[in-house]
């Protein structure tokens, strides 16, 4: 189309017609993302600081100081080194814990997607069932008009026509509430993506489609990209890093130093130093050893527990969301059809005088009842395959 009324191009760039499009936005101005960028920033500065030299240490001394003066003047430097790759290895423990917040960031968006994937259904939902009722009000607004029309107000069928105004009355009512939850769920899904609770959203065009998918490559995809399973493993290796570092804590470390010696009336020298860290307290250094290993193992057995709880709630999503699509398609399928044939023939034969104003209600109450039932199993379905692809890592 080459031409838009400004309506309609507003509608097009507004979010909210499909999760992809709030889903971006999300990604983009929401601050719980910001937040995890941030402290992935940091972590990453960090490397910078792990496996480098302390500063080296200035030395000024006076010796032989008495009332005719300063006998020696010593400048110099020291500079404590670690041995025996230690450097490496604070290094490697810092480049774990980076690993570990990027992980954690990674968490925290497929955590926030899937929020928004369930507020979109809800309001999605929201905006169905609101259409339902307008419709249902102007069926009811319909049959009203016709009993006056017919009855007139002298009738001793006046009571059909008193029944009718408070069936639409109840129509009316239902209509304001849902266009109160409809702006109620639209406020949510703006505030989890960012937006102020009272900007506008477009018109939802429908569902997300769920796709069929075995319980097995679910749980295999969780296993290669579920973050909260790489920052388990991110912190284990940051354990195991530690305690590497840790066993080497019996290896000394040592100074190194040089100074410029001045002596008056004699020629300048220079002294230089070699000293050793001895690791005498080996009791200390043997229950740090202890304490690293014992952190290690929990951190593996964290991992192992993690992966089995996320097998078993995979395999809780994936049975939801299987049984939630069977009883949408048996709603769909068969009793969205006779529902709807219910009214038109009960609409029809009052119309031809051949069945009472009650048939009629109860048939419109009997096909909104399975709309909104089955508007509430494709949130619920929704919200199921939100959960099974926040577990198995992404968009499945």
């Amino acid at each position: 189309m080459l031409w838009l009324s400004p309506a309609a191009a507003v509608e097009q760039t507004l979010p909210g017609a499909t999760v992809e499009s709030v889903v971006a936005i999300a990604k983009r101005l929401n601050p719980t993302v910001a937040a995890a960028s941030l402290d992935f920033d940091a972590a990453v500065h960090k490397i910078g600081t792990a496996g480098v030299l302390a500063d080296p240490t200035l030395i000024l001394e006076a010796w032989d100081v008495n009332r005719l003066g300063v006998g020696q003047r010593r400048i110099g430097l020291e500079q404590e080194i670690k041995l025996w790759g230690k450097y490496g290895l604070e290094r490697n423990v810092a480049q774990a814990e980076a690993d570990a917040a990027k992980f954690q960031g990674r968490a925290t968006v497929i955590d926030l997607i899937a929020q928004v994937v369930a507020a979109h259904g809800e309001y999605n939902a929201a905006y169905e069932a609101t259409g339902i009722s307008v419709e249902i009000k102007r069926r009811y607004d319909e049959i009203l008009g016709l009993l006056r029309s017919r009855y007139g107000t002298t009738s001793v069928d006046q009571q059909d026509v008193i029944k009718a105004e408070i069936e639409a009355a109840t129509a009316e009512g239902d209509v304001i509430r849902r266009q109160g939850e409809q702006k109620a769920a639209a406020a949510r899904l703006n505030a989890l993506i960012g937006r102020p609770s009272l900007a506008p959203l477009a018109a939802p065009t429908g569902f997300r489609a769920v796709k069929a998918i075995s319980l097995a490559q679910v749980q295999v995809l969780a296993r290669s990209a579920n973050p909260m399973l790489a920052l388990a493993g991110a912190q284990s290796n940051s354990a195991a890093q530690t305690k590497s570092l840790t066993d080497l804590n019996y290896y000394p470390d040592v100074t190194l130093g040089a100074k410029y010696v001045q002596r008056p009336g004699t020629e300048d020298t220079g002294e230089f130093m070699l000293g050793v860290k001895l690791p005498l307290h080996y009791e200390v250094k043997d229950a740090e050893q202890r304490a690293a290993g014992a952190r290690l193992g929990a951190a593996q057995a964290r991992n192992e527990a993690l992966r089995l709880r996320i097998d078993g709630q995979i395999a809780d999503a994936w049975f939801g969301v299987d049984a939630l699509r069977k009883v949408v398609q048996i709603y769909t399928t068969r009793q969205l059809p006779p529902s709807r044939s219910s009214v038109d023939n009960a609409r029809n034969g009052f119309q031809a005088g051949t069945s009472d104003l009650s048939s009629v209600f109860e048939s419109e109450r009997r096909l909104r009842s399975v709309q909104l039932d089955l508007l509430k199993l494709k949130v619920d379905l929704q919200t199921k395959y939100a959960e099974m692809e926040r577990l198995a890592g992404g968009s499945l």
